[in-house]
């Protein structure tokens, strides 16, 4: 595999791919699993350098259906290892999360120790208490992450963290972030929404209603044209970082990623096939 892969920019249209993927019923979305179906939420990514198998599925962080389809994978396939969507920190502190962990103070404290500058303290500070307010009302983000990591242990699988520290991601977004940046994403999305109700309409699907790739990858498309150098930081750099580190993996692998990471993903997945094949 060529190392350029990794280098270059991720510049290809990811939802050109996404769709034409769709439309031609590509083998990766055939992944053999019963009761899972094959609308693209769960895909079986192969390595051609090693026989690996990557069956990666795609979650809604606050969807519990999520969890039930991580669970059901795991079950399934019974692989050798389970990746997940975190760094050894945000592991740590989803599997050791308490309620009184959420008092404002404590919130307060972790959002001062965070790195970057006060515009990213507050930003972090934000995050945290909707979160806080998710977890007064029954849902827990991220719990699709918890049950793959008590499922690894169940089947006997090794657990392995794939995402890049969560401190580098921050350190990497205060130097693109600023009041004037959040600011203008914000006057930009307030007029994406005056001109279309979809986005609105998107977002009620994932949080209530039925969620496919396409509701997700619409926002994700947005984000990028509002605040382009964010989307980048968050979504795109991660998406590389996690893409190298399931190319290691040997045997058969249950992937656990947010469905926004997933076009990403398997886009620099053809390029390392092709050029490998090449």
């Amino acid at each position: 595999m060529s190392s350029s892969i990794c280098d270059d920019p991720l510049r290809v249209s990811i939802t050109n791919l996404s769709h034409q993927s769709t439309q031609d019923e590509t083998s990766h979305y055939q992944h053999g699993i019963p009761g899972i179906p094959t609308d693209g939420k769960v895909v079986l990514l192969k390595n051609s350098n090693n026989g690996a198998q990557i069956y990666l599925v795609g979650t809604v962080h606050i969807r519990k259906e999520s969890a039930e389809i991580v669970k059901k994978v795991i079950d399934n396939v019974t692989p050798d290892v389970v990746a997940v969507e975190l760094c050894k920190g945000r592991a740590d502190g989803l599997m050791n999360w308490k309620p009184e962990d959420d008092t404002l103070y404590k919130l307060f404290c972790r959002s001062m120790r965070s790195p970057g500058g006060l515009c990213m303290k507050v930003v972090n500070f934000i995050v945290s208490c909707w979160y806080c307010r998710l977890h007064a009302g029954g849902i827990f983000p991220g719990l699709e992450f918890k049950v793959a990591m008590e499922e690894s242990s169940r089947v006997g699988a090794r657990c392995s963290y794939i995402d890049q520290d969560h401190d580098v991601t921050l350190q990497q977004l205060s130097k693109v972030s600023s009041y004037g940046l959040l600011w203008k994403a914000y006057t930009r999305l307030r007029d994406e929404v005056k001109k279309s109700r979809q986005v609105i309409k998107h977002h009620s699907d994932i949080v209530n209603g039925q969620y496919t790739r396409s509701n997700v990858q619409e926002i994700v498309n947005i984000l990028k044209i509002i605040c382009p150098e964010i989307t980048e930081v968050i979504i795109e750099d991660r998406d590389k970082f996690m893409f190298t580190n399931l190319r290691s993996f040997q045997g058969k692998v249950v992937a656990v990623v947010g469905m926004g990471h997933m076009d990403g993903i398997e886009l620099l997945w053809k390029l390392a096939e092709e050029d490998d094949i090449d």
